[in-house]
């Protein structure tokens, strides 16, 4: 973030506008774009380290934990903001021209709806990928290993046709020894 708004203020600055209300505009697309790619950091973040740990935490549990990581965030963000936009804010002469954008908290409130959407299809993806026939629950607990999980998948159709062989035999012998 720090590097995009160095470029826009030497964007700027060789446009000789530095203090003007395109810098202030430019600075605040960077802002919005910083925000956009935290929240969906947050959410992917979240459902990796889920799927990874095996975690299965309450919906309402991890968006409150992703809202908490997203608020802080948003902190520390308006915090660089202030700190390398605030003066050129200030020295911008016609507030005329910045007043159209949309604030810093409801840009953030939009987002933060967006990320808790975004979060509960993600977790509803998730739970549905867990579930299913035998064979997609241990593909998704070995995601990660595909051949460890190709090896319980064969192990356990082996073992499902030997019981499957078994019971045959078993009502076979039951048959043969009643006549």
């Amino acid at each position: 973030m720090m590097e995009r708004f160095t470029e826009e203020k030497q964007r700027s600055n060789a446009r000789e506008i530095l203090f003007g209300s395109e810098t202030v505009v430019a600075m605040h697309k960077v802002l919005e774009a910083e925000l956009r790619e935290s929240a969906l950091t947050i959410v992917t973040t979240a459902i990796d380290v889920m799927s990874q740990r095996g975690l299965l935490l309450a919906e309402k549990e991890l968006q409150a934990l992703c809202s908490e990581a997203f608020s802080k965030r948003k902190d520390e963000i308006e915090v660089l903001y202030l700190s390398d936009v605030r003066h050129i804010e200030q020295g911008v002469t016609n507030k005329a021209m910045i007043q159209p954008h949309m604030s810093l908290e409801d840009f953030y409130d939009l987002q933060q709806a967006e990320m808790l959407t975004t979060l509960s299809s993600a977790y509803e993806q998730y739970i549905r990928d867990r579930g299913g026939n035998l064979t997609n629950v241990i593909k998704n607990r070995f995601l990660n290993h595909p051949l460890i999980a190709w090896a319980v998948i064969a192990i356990a159709a082996i073992l499902s046709i030997a019981a499957v062989a078994g019971a045959i035999a078993g009502l076979r012998s039951l048959f043969a020894w009643n006549n």
